[in-house]
């Protein structure tokens, strides 16, 4: 454990701050085009942030399964699958202690004033950290007139696209895989003819 923190202490802070410079711009992309009251532009705007912050942790993690491959293969580190998703459980942290802070108030939310109080809080540092997710769940609703932001199991939800991320990309960059190959095969092919 010692040794990955040592390695992969700096990537896990960088995916941090990649997750949080996005989230400030997610939200404020959010919150103008929610001042607009135009749904469908929120949440498109919202999308686009989310698969932004993913290719930006998908091209570092990638870069990371790169350079693994070359020290696995010169035999100096054993091969471990599962290291891109180490790193972004790391750099999740503070993102699972939001989920369970506001998970523990939820139930109380109506009937408790520290409950109420702890959600609203835990909500705004949602909105610090997890920006790019605030348009979609402003906007789509669960049930009757219910939006996603105010349940608490979204908050856990928005997690997982960084973990299979994550994972994926550390996993084809140890394969030497691009998905950008898959176009450039087929081009070259037409370009031979």
């Amino acid at each position: 454990m010692k040794d990955f923190f040592h390695r992969y202490s700096y990537s896990i802070v960088k995916m941090f701050v990649n997750q949080f410079a996005i989230s400030i711009f997610g939200t404020m992309l959010a919150m103008a085009t929610s001042a607009a009251q135009n749904d469908v532009l929120t949440l498109i705007v919202s999308i686009f942030a989310i698969l932004f912050y993913l290719f930006l942790i998908y091209t570092m993690i990638w870069e990371i399964g790169a350079k693994d491959k070359i020290s696995v293969d010169a035999g100096k580190k054993q091969y471990r699958p599962m290291t891109g998703l180490y790193m972004a459980l790391f750099a999740s942290i503070p993102n699972f202690i939001l989920a369970l802070l506001y998970s523990i108030g939820y139930p109380f939310m109506a009937t408790q004033t520290w409950a109420g109080n702890m959600n609203f809080i835990v909500r705004l540092f949602t909105v610090i950290l997890e920006g790019m997710y605030l348009g979609v769940t402003m906007v789509l609703p669960f049930g009757a007139e219910v939006k996603l932001n105010v349940l608490w199991w979204p908050y856990y939800l928005m997690i997982v696209p960084l973990l299979v991320t994550s994972f994926l990309a550390y996993y084809l960059g140890h394969k030497d895989f691009r998905f950008t190959a898959l176009f450039m095969s087929k081009k070259n092919e037409q370009t031979k003819k």
